[in-house]
């Protein structure tokens, strides 16, 4: 009789690494949402929809930089003090986990960790309010803590030595393309989830698509 082989149920990798905004938890439109709303409140109207794409995974004094560049503005000095507190304010009431990223998380058997662009406290309060720290601990890495944050590859190579792990047995879960930039700089396997940034852009980048947690949980138990 016939017995086939048992299926290798072994990872190809040994670490995955997620991005927090827009993977972990669905803060982009809300950062976006103020980001426009205060601009209009300095007389600029500008596309909603627009700005979340072009800006996704941007870090936020960047935003502003180019912003002001782009519409020949000088912002005052407490802009980003402002905008960070009513961040803050509608975080603690508004964010939410990404669907079907704890249904994810609870499937992996390999370690996880955080690298986002974000300050630490920022995500640490995002990880908190979605209920995910538990899945990473202290396994958390800035991009403001590193000499250059992405699209550099400095925070994954952080994340990677950290574990222990080389670059090329670790795999990046992101969602817009300086994130996807600095993976594959990295050396990494790049997912990337397709949300506010198109399949055919995060492919072009070099990232593999994906539309759904339940899509990239079924990928990574391949």
């Amino acid at each position: 009789m016939y017995n086939p082989a048992p299926m290798n149920t072994t990872p190809s990798y040994d670490l995955v690494i997620f991005d927090c905004d827009g993977v972990l938890v669905d803060s982009e439109p809300l950062t976006n949402q103020i980001f426009v709303q205060m601009l209009g409140e300095f007389g600029y109207e500008v596309d909603s929809g627009e700005y979340l794409r072009k800006f996704s995974g941007i870090i936020m004094q960047k935003r502003l930089e180019i912003t002001s560049q782009t519409l020949n503005w000088t912002p005052p000095e407490n802009f980003l003090s402002i905008f960070y507190e009513r961040l803050w304010a509608r975080t603690e009431k508004e964010l939410k986990p990404v669907q079907g990223i704890h249904s994810l998380l609870e499937s992996l058997t390999t370690p996880a960790c955080v690298a986002s662009n974000g300050r630490r406290t920022e995500i640490d309060l995002r990880l908190k309010i979605a209920e995910l720290n538990g899945y990473f601990c202290k396994a958390i890495f800035s991009g403001m803590e590193v000499p250059h944050p992405k699209p550099a590859p400095d925070v994954y190579l952080a994340a990677a030595d950290s574990f222990n792990v080389p670059p090329e047995r670790c795999v990046v879960i992101e969602d817009s393309i300086p994130g996807v930039t600095a993976a594959v700089q990295a050396g990494m396997k790049v997912y990337g989830h397709a949300a506010f940034t198109s399949s055919e852009s995060l492919k072009a980048a070099g990232a593999i698509p994906f539309e759904t947690m339940a899509d990239l949980k079924k990928i990574l138990a391949q």
